[in-house]
């Protein structure tokens, strides 16, 4: 049997089982393996390679850019542990452009379609179809999942790969009270990594499924990035007009905007805050960066400050902003994947998140998982929840879906003023690490 004949009937399978189960309420994984596990054992999926057989690794990584370079370390350390592997990683639109100049990988495949509100048949099938044409077939021998979500379609997509070890956080939760709910997707997993009750970073939860797996210890943690020197160059030549202006000593990324309202301080806050850095710092000039739908935002910022700022938001592909990065002395704005960017250029940061302080921190809380890692940063957060619907929510800690700044609307100018000094007595100490400000 030919491999595209192959591929076919796994994928008939696929289909077959859906329009079997498409009445029913409740997805069971458990059917799903019932129905495939004798064909992946068939055709070979389940055999182990002889040593001097090339390991094929698969790592799923479909989000945002920021959430790529949390996973960088990850990427790093697998490289290290497998060096003759070979790993692709399956990214998104969204992080393919800076994955590109990875290192540590040898092949990208790139998630073209979305999954609205789908149910779990209708993206079973997109699933099915995905990994026949993408994955099934390089047989692979391992693969990764980072997500941290309940049901994710990751897991799903890794057993329908073929992948003989299947390597993610256990779908099975803590519900309070020393409870678990079983909802059974472990089945799909050869590997269900437990998701422990711990106040730590993205970047440490990633790492812990190597640690788990292999009970080695983590050589290096630091956050990467990767530019061409190309784009280095040519960031230097876009930065030239505020170099050049006479004085410059320095200059600060800006980032006015931000991927959800709930998550953006006002623009007039941030010209209120930067008027006051430029008046104590003559010396001091900014580079306004964001996306296409920041452009507004980020040319009232820049015409506040003419000749002492330049406006680069909605011009610049994600490595270029990088490579801009690189050059910046601090990083001021939004809780954004630039955020990130900065914290793998080793640049300070100060940012505001709409977590409110009074609600404490629990292990899947925002502030937790995504502060700048290991930089010298501040991060300023609400005293208090906007309304009580907000006090309920312990992810983002800002139920507001409505466009519009909520709870973030507790910090003020002055407050994030203490933070800017705080900042600069931290960078003069050498201190790294984020200190959380309410």
């Amino acid at each position: 049997m030919n491999v595209t004949e192959e591929r076919q009937n796994i994928l008939s399978a696929v289909r077959g089982y859906q329009e079997a189960h498409k009445e029913d309420k409740v997805f069971v994984a458990k059917d799903l393996v019932e129905t495939l596990e004798p064909l992946f054992e068939r055709y070979g999926y389940r055999r182990r390679k002889g040593p001097r057989e090339v390991q094929r690794i698969l790592v799923l990584r479909d989000d945002a850019a920021g959430d790529f370079v949390l996973n960088s370390p990850f990427m790093r350390e697998l490289r290290r542990i497998y060096p003759k592997a070979h790993i692709t990683l399956f990214a998104s639109k969204r992080n393919d452009e800076i994955a590109r100049c990875c290192p540590y990988i040898d092949n990208i495949i790139v998630n073209e379609m979305t999954f609205k509100q789908e149910s779990i048949w209708e993206v079973l099938g997109k699933l099915g179809a995905l990994a026949a044409e993408h994955l099934l077939s390089h047989h692979f021998d391992m693969a990764f999942s980072g997500r941290l979500g309940i049901r994710s379609a990751d897991v799903i997509l890794m057993y329908l790969s073929g992948a003989r070890e299947r390597i993610a956080y256990t779908q099975d939760r803590p519900m309070g009270g020393g409870k678990i709910a079983r909802i059974g997707w472990d089945v799909m997993l050869t590997l269900p990594v437990p998701l422990q009750s711990k106040i730590e970073s993205d970047v440490d939860r990633n790492l812990f499924m190597l640690e788990y797996m292999l009970r080695l210890p983590i050589a290096d943690r630091h956050l990467e990035a990767w530019f061409l020197n190309t784009e280095g160059e040519a960031a230097v030549k876009l930065l030239a007009p505020l170099k050049e202006r006479e004085g410059c000593e320095r200059i600060y990324a800006i980032m006015p905007g931000a991927s959800e309202s709930f998550k953006q301080w006002p623009v007039e806050r941030f010209r209120e805050l930067l008027e006051e850095i430029l008046r104590r710092e003559p010396g001091t000039s900014l580079a306004v960066l964001g996306g296409p739908d920041d452009k507004d935002k980020a040319q009232l910022l820049s015409d506040a400050f003419p000749g002492r700022a330049i406006c680069l938001a909605g011009k610049l592909p994600f490595r270029m902003s990088l490579a801009v990065l690189s050059l910046c002395q601090k990083y001021i704005g939004s809780d954004t994947g630039l955020m990130h960017m900065a914290s793998a250029m080793k640049v300070p940061i100060l940012t505001v998140f709409p977590y409110p302080a009074s609600l404490g921190f629990f292990p899947m809380s925002c502030p937790v998982r995504f502060q700048p890692y290991e930089v010298p940063s501040v991060v300023l957060l609400p005293p208090e929840p906007a309304d009580e619907r907000c006090r309920l929510i312990n992810g983002t800690g800002c139920a507001n879906k409505e466009g519009r700044a909520h709870c973030i609307l507790g910090v003020t100018v002055p407050k994030m003023l203490e933070g800017y000094e705080l900042l600069e007595r931290r960078i003069a100490e050498k201190k790294t690490g984020a200190v959380l400000m309410k």
